[in-house]
């Protein structure tokens, strides 16, 4: 046995190492190298499995279920994550166990667990304010918390002063200062070069004036209701130029021209299919993302709607662009929808809301 397949070994016997770590103090298993906040999760999560509980059948079966399926101490961590959130007698146990059962990779798993604690419990909606931390090393951070629509406004107006030979977040403090002491002219509010992605059942609700429901995802990392999007058409915001894009279910955006570098129309296209960088847990929007070709132009790959899609600068940059290159996966067009395709082969996506709200996720 080597190293990899004892690795897979311990992965799939959650059960039996909690059964262990349930046998002692979080400081001892520590002591096998394990940090001691992660040894604290370890231990509570054993007492949860195998100390007294209020639905005591039904832990005895997930816990046995979950020994079947072999799930691992990470995956049983993720759905304790998600049950502890929920406070009525019994419900913690009913949600192990149904997330015990239900298939699907982790991440899959997580997701599901994320929207059924939201359907029981409904979302805690964030307070707008500012909020200042105390001072550490000399150093302070505020916070402001406000609507997305006036602090994207403001994230826009500091990219257009902020400086470009440096790194972002620095770029913006410079800009953010300059703002702030009165050398700034006021927030930007241009016309929308950020693209809307729409389906056509939702823009005949809207455009019927009963879309006020009907919730739409742009690519500057933003959502906007159907209520928004009139208000914003009627007060010009939208601009005098509004394209429609033809995308085909699995070929993804049509298009008929050729060129080396992508035209506005194409760019728009990119933008309307992804409206964030489609590469796993990234979650840089369309409008601050560069136009990649999916197969890399010098192996070949023409510069037409399907084989274009927004990376961020840095995924841009560690994409395997050779296919025989196997070191950070390499983002390819996987039954119509851009997914990452891993050296093992496996096609991953980027889960963030606004993934699933671009053009191709608005075919019916």
């Amino acid at each position: 046995m080597d190293l990899l397949q004892a690795f897979a070994l311990l992965t799939s016997n959650g059960v039996g190492l909690l059964r262990l770590f349930a046998e002692r103090s979080p400081y001892d298993v520590a002591s096998y190298g394990i940090e001691i906040s992660l040894a604290k999760n370890y231990t509570k999560l054993a007492d949860v499995l195998f100390g007294p509980a209020d639905s005591p059948r039904l832990q005895r079966e997930s816990v046995a279920l979950a020994e079947k399926r072999e799930l691992s101490i990470n995956h049983l961590l993720m759905i304790n994550k998600h049950a502890k959130k929920l406070k009525a007698r019994g419900a913690a146990w009913k949600l192990r166990a149904e997330l015990i059962a239900h298939e699907g990779t982790l991440e899959e798993v997580d997701a599901y667990g994320a929207q059924r604690v939201k359907e029981e419990v409904g979302e805690t909606p964030k307070k707008p304010g500012v909020r200042i931390g105390r001072a550490v090393g000399g150093m302070r951070t505020i916070s402001v918390t406000d609507s997305q629509r006036r602090i994207t406004d403001l994230e826009k107006t500091l990219d257009s002063a902020a400086p470009d030979d440096q790194p972002r977040s620095g770029a913006l403090l410079e800009a953010f200062w300059n703002q702030v002491e009165g050398g700034g002219q006021g927030l930007l509010r241009p016309e929308y070069r950020t693209v809307i992605a729409i389906g056509l059942d939702d823009f005949a609700t809207i455009s019927s004036g009963s879309g006020d429901e009907v919730v739409v995802g742009l690519s500057d990392g933003t959502t906007m209701t159907g209520a928004e999007l009139i208000d914003a058409a009627l007060t010009g915001s939208l601009g005098e130029n509004l394209y429609a894009g033809l995308f085909h279910p699995t070929a993804g955006p049509v298009n008929l021209y050729q060129a080396r570098f992508a035209s506005l129309k194409q760019r728009i296209l990119a933008t309307a299919e992804n409206l964030v960088c489609p590469w796993p847990d990234c979650t840089v929007p369309a409008d601050r993302c560069q136009v990649h070709h999916i197969d890399a132009h010098k192996n070949g790959g023409h510069t037409t709607p399907s084989n274009l899609t927004m990376l961020c600068r840095y995924h841009n940059g560690v994409n395997d662009d050779d296919p025989t290159r196997r070191r950070r996966g390499r983002i390819q067009r996987h039954r119509g929808k851009m997914r990452l395709i891993t050296p093992g082969g496996k096609p991953v996506a980027n889960t963030h809301d606004l993934s699933t709200m671009g053009a191709m996720h608005l075919i019916k």
